[in-house]
């Protein structure tokens, strides 16, 4: 499958390949990146993104306006040998192989990888033709993807020192240009959302596909009694199964797209640990309840959820131990903690322990290490 580039004009000659994605968490950096330096400058059809057929990066690349080739296949489900991770492996080698030539094909003056078992056979391309590779890493612990292609690169971007990847450089996480805007706005939103200027609301989500025991847990709890004011993000794999009977005051939607809006607006959220939710919550300085993914590869949400909590932004609860009444007490007791006569807006910025220069670093990482900047493409050159 081949989406092509906006408005069908050649490629610029060098520019990015942005390789890897999957889940939103991943791939929403990488966007941020690109749109940095195409704001600096790099000509849109300079930019490449190569992602998986199975990823979000399928919605996500196009709407932002940037062009996208999918890869097929699959990542490996664990190291044990059975007849799916041997076609998963096919698939694999199959991509591989595409992506060695997309890169000898676009001639990239730098391949940035997002992670991700996709991001793979774009960085094997980078280093067979001698393309600087740049990582740039959304987790306290490294992707497999990455630490396979640390030896390689000249830089890793990472939100923590201590990833277990080489030459280390601590950027902090992208976050969406939504984010940066909407923070210190939280009043001003709150009108915008009609939520009440004077009673707290939490602010649920689970990752781009939803969490089943955080929804669960928003649905016992609602059944025990009175809650305040929830916006809850249920997400897609969940929605048909939102129950008919919840009271008014919890708010279900299966997609929002205007989620960092929400977010600066509320008191607290409840939500899992990912690369991406965490620095997002870093900058606003937002209290949150983080309930790590239990068998995250490394445990990477656990250690991402560390941050905060050693920040006394956050507490985190186990996944098999959030239930209804789990929810409830977490809420109660972060509302009572941070409850406050100043103004909210000051008292979130005042806690932000966010790099809200982090895109900024990593598009400066990134541009340092190309060979040379992108040029615009010759009309008679062949597109991809």
């Amino acid at each position: 499958m081949k989406l092509k580039m906006v408005r069908g004009i050649s490629p610029a000659k060098g520019g990015i390949i942005v390789a890897g994605g999957g889940t939103a968490g991943h791939l929403l950096p990488g966007i941020a990146v690109v749109d940095k330096l195409v704001e600096r400058g790099w000509p849109r059809d300079a930019v490449l993104f190569v992602g998986s057929s199975r990823g979000v990066e399928l919605e996500m690349v196009p709407s932002a306006g940037y062009e996208l080739t999918v890869l097929s296949g699959r990542g490996l489900n664990g190291r044990r040998i059975s007849l799916q991770n041997l076609l998963n492996l096919v698939g694999i080698m199959s991509a591989i192989f595409r992506g060695i030539w997309i890169v000898k094909r676009r001639r990239p003056s730098v391949v940035l990888s997002l992670g991700g078992y996709a991001a793979l056979p774009a960085g094997i391309g980078a280093l067979l033709f001698k393309v600087p590779l740049v990582l740039a890493e959304q987790n306290a612990a490294a992707s497999a993807a990455n630490r396979l292609m640390t030896k390689f690169a000249k830089a890793a971007a990472v939100p923590r020192a201590g990833t277990g990847l080489k030459n280390e450089v601590v950027t902090g996480n992208p976050v969406r240009q939504a984010v940066l805007q909407a923070d210190g706005e939280g009043r001003l939103l709150r009108t915008e959302l009609g939520w009440p200027l004077d009673a707290p609301v939490i602010v649920v989500f689970g990752g781009s596909l939803g969490s089943r025991r955080i929804n669960e847990a928003v649905w016992e709890a609602a059944k025990i009694g009175h809650l305040p004011l929830i916006h809850h993000v249920v997400g897609r794999r969940d929605w048909s199964a939102v129950p008919e009977a919840l009271p008014v005051n919890v708010m279900t939607y299966e997609y929002d797209e205007d989620l960092p809006k929400a977010m600066a607006a509320s008191d607290l959220v409840v939500c899992r640990p990912g690369g991406s939710s965490v620095a997002e919550i870093a900058v606003l300085g937002l209290p949150a309840v983080l309930v790590p993914l239990p068998n995250a590869p490394n445990d990477h949400q656990s250690r991402n959820a560390s941050f905060l909590v050693e920040s006394g932004l956050a507490v985190l609860v186990p996944d098999e131990e959030f239930d209804g009444e789990r929810f409830r007490h977490e809420i109660e007791r972060m509302l009572t903690r941070f409850r406050s006569d100043r103004d909210p807006d000051i008292a979130r910025r005042e806690r932000s322990v966010g790099y809200r220069d982090a895109t900024e670093r990593v598009a400066d990482l990134v541009t340092k290490h190309c060979l040379a900047p992108p040029v615009a493409g010759d009309p008679k050159d062949e597109a991809l």
